[in-house]
């Protein structure tokens, strides 16, 4: 058995890819958590009905032209380089910031200022759904299986501390400047994310993509074969496309729908919401924690499906359970569990194992947003029709066809031949693992990755 170890320059590498993905979503959430306050400046004022269309709108649109940021920037990354499309994604969020917070309110320039938001969101939604892909297939090429598996969902948790931060932020703020601290909010966000992009540049190339061009000599469009590739991988990339269908809903439901009712049914005010806010992510954030622990004891696509399967249960017994007349502690209960079980990064390597290297940054990253493109669009606005028609027990029966979908898409996917052998033999995997870990101290630096037979 090979005992594989991280060298300095690997260390170096993902913690990069960490920073980065949590300044990132920094950015990208704190628009979705001061939401209630920002639709009301730079929308405007009307009827509940309308300002939940409204809420939805501006939450849709940071996913609508995802698909064609990801085919054109996964082009890119698979032509030129994980590294560089890494870097640019990070500066867009930034000059994205910025702009949000020098921008005019509603009721000093009207419809402009709609307009102007809502195209800062969408190119923050492509720059945020490339980042994430663009960060995992990096991270899985650059460190071995099985110990890629855990350094994956790693990003994950830079991904929860980056929104957990985001509303810290905006808690802090909105308390010492009501009026006008999210102006300054959105400062911070675009000067973390300058500092991610100056410290990426640090980054080398994947190993893994370096060697696979290698053999291909030269990288151009043509030689991508992106159409043969995507017929070789059709059953895999159909069931990714319908696993990444379950995210945006359960965080809509979480931290935008349920608000809503909340805040209608017992007068809570934009920074009560926010404060609410806090406590469900601050939860979340210690769930996914263990989640990443037990890891390390289960295997991660098993652990993934018994995820996915309390789910479904879970949404089932929300139908019989919850409806108008719910008190607040039932509704803050399951927006507490979805917002726990909105698991997504738990096997993001062994997804990315399951695509050929020259061809999985354009092919994944396709899935993944068109996926949360056409979630975000349809259930944002959905769950405000099926709501005002049918009340909560409408959403949650759509919250059921979701979450069965997502379990389509877990066993549809096929692992790699390595994964499932690796998960045949999981225990033992993890033994030589920890074992090769405690000895890890008595290599020396190197800069490539360091091989014990």
């Amino acid at each position: 058995m090979r005992k594989y170890y991280l060298s300095g320059m690997q260390r170096e590498s993902l913690a990069l890819i960490n920073l980065g993905t949590f300044l990132e979503y920094f950015d990208f959430k704190v628009y979705v958590h001061i939401a209630v306050i920002l639709n009301v400046l730079f929308f405007p004022t009307t009827d509940p009905y309308t300002q939940s269309l409204l809420a939805a709108f501006s939450f849709s649109m940071a996913y609508v032209l995802r698909p064609v940021g990801s085919f054109f920037f996964g082009i890119l990354g698979d032509m030129w380089g994980r590294k560089v499309n890494i870097i640019v994604t990070t500066l867009l969020m930034s000059i994205t910031c910025f702009f949000m917070a020098c921008m005019p309110t509603y009721a000093q320039i009207g419809w402009y200022a709609s307009i102007a938001v809502l195209v800062c969101r969408i190119v923050q939604g492509i720059a945020s759904g490339v980042e994430v892909v663009g960060a995992v297939v990096y991270t899985t090429e650059s460190v071995k299986a099985p110990r890629c598996y855990f350094y994956t969902v790693l990003i994950g948790v830079a991904a929860e501390s980056g929104s957990l931060f985001a509303l810290a932020a905006c808690t802090l703020m909105l308390t010492i400047r009501p009026e006008d601290g999210w102006r300054y909010i959105f400062f911070l966000g675009s000067a973390i994310a300058v500092v991610g992009s100056i410290a990426r540049v640090r980054l080398k190339e994947s190993p893994e993509f370096i060697n696979a061009t290698k053999q291909r000599k030269i990288v151009n469009v043509k030689s991508l074969k992106l159409w043969e590739t995507f017929k070789q991988t059709r059953r895999n990339t159909i069931a990714y496309f319908l696993l990444q269908m379950r995210g945006p809903f359960l965080f809509y439901m979480t931290y935008i729908g349920l608000n809503e009712f909340i805040a209608r049914r017992y007068g809570y005010t934009p920074t009560d919401i926010i404060k609410h806010n806090l406590f469900l992510s601050l939860t979340s954030f210690g769930t996914y924690i263990v989640f990443v622990c037990l890891t390390r004891y289960i295997f991660p696509f098993r652990l993934l499906k018994m995820i996915g399967w309390t789910l479904f249960g879970f949404s089932i017994l929300l139908t019989g359970m919850l409806n108008e007349s719910s008190g607040l502690l039932y509704i803050s209960l399951a927006q507490g569990i979805m917002g726990c079980l909105n698991v997504t990064g738990i096997s993001d390597a062994i997804f990315t194992r399951g695509f050929p290297v020259i061809g999985r940054y354009t092919i994944m990253g396709t899935a993944y947003s068109f996926a949360r493109s056409i979630t975000a669009l349809t259930t944002s606005y959905a769950c405000v029709v099926i709501a005002s028609t049918f009340g909560l027990t409408g959403v949650f029966v759509l919250m059921i066809v979701i979450m069965g979908i997502h379990l389509i898409g877990l066993y549809l996917f096929e692992p790699c031949k390595e994964d499932r052998k690796i998960e045949q033999n999981w225990s033992k995997e993890m033994k030589d693992t920890t074992h090769s870990s405690e000895k890890s101290n008595h290599i020396t630096k190197k800069d490539d990755s360091v091989y014990v037979d």
